[in-house]
């Protein structure tokens, strides 16, 4: 058996009330229910505070992101500061951006997306759209456009489950390497670069392998300051390295 690999925590904030991380990818916010061994985010973040104080609390969940996204995520170090920051969430006062590689471009290529949907019986886990559910409410631009790819901004103004993922399927460009709502394919080089060659070891090593989606920033009040922060986490390796190389060779 392979031995499980430990990301490290990248903290982009810490005081008495709250702490940013850079969530990585493959890895939950939280315990999963049909998985209670594997590592999750929040328990890492514990582990990092017990080194520097043993008596430390578990960090207490204000928002998630999904498995496979990576970006900007909020813990609170008490129940006073949950309570604030997830007010502001319920009140939809929280500004979040979010970037997404996506198959395709979207249709038009800027504006407000609105629509409803609820949860899938058929299918575990997932969303389906359904006019009788509950609103999903977006602004979107697009950023770069490649041949058969884009870079897209998205500025979710509800908080639905996989709201940024039903969006890009909505306008006709999921999120890439997207399972549940796309195609679920890898990101390869061979597919965009001509007369592409392989390796000495004649395999191709996907450029993107898991959800292209990252949350890049958050603006919110601080829980006991009560003034506007902004905090930004920057684009992972593989998705930094799958936009250099679109810009490179994908355009053509």
């Amino acid at each position: 058996m392979n031995p499980v690999r430990i990301p490290s925590l990248e903290i982009l904030h810490d005081d008495s009330d709250f702490c940013a991380v850079t969530k990585p990818a493959g890895i939950s916010t939280v315990s999963e229910r049909w998985d209670t061994s594997a590592s999750c985010l929040i328990d890492l973040l514990w582990d990092h505070w017990k080194k520097t104080d043993p008596d430390s609390p578990r960090p207490h969940v204000v928002h998630r992101l999904d498995k496979g996204t990576t970006g900007v995520i909020l813990f609170a170090k008490n129940g006073t500061a949950q309570t604030h920051l997830r007010n502001q969430f319920m009140a939809r006062e929280v500004k979040k951006s979010y970037g997404a590689l996506v198959e395709g471009l979207p249709d038009p290529p800027r504006g407000e997306s609105i629509f409803h949907v609820e949860e899938n019986p058929s299918r575990p886990g997932s969303m389906r759209f359904q006019s009788s559910g509950k609103e999903c409410r977006s602004h979107y631009q697009l950023l770069e456009a490649f041949k058969d790819h884009s870079w897209v901004e998205i500025q979710p103004h509800t908080g639905r489950t996989h709201q940024v993922r039903l969006t890009m399927l909505k306008l006709g460009a999921p999120v890439c390497c997207d399972t549940l709502y796309g195609s679920g394919n890898p990101l390869l080089l061979s597919s965009f670069k001509r007369n592409y060659r392989p390796g000495r070891d004649g395999l191709e090593h996907p450029l993107l392998s898991r959800l292209g989606l990252h949350a890049q920033s958050i603006q919110f009040r601080h829980p006991s300051r009560d003034t506007e922060m902004t905090v930004e986490s920057i684009l992972p390796k593989d998705l930094a390295a799958s936009l250099r190389q679109l810009r490179r060779w994908g355009t053509h």
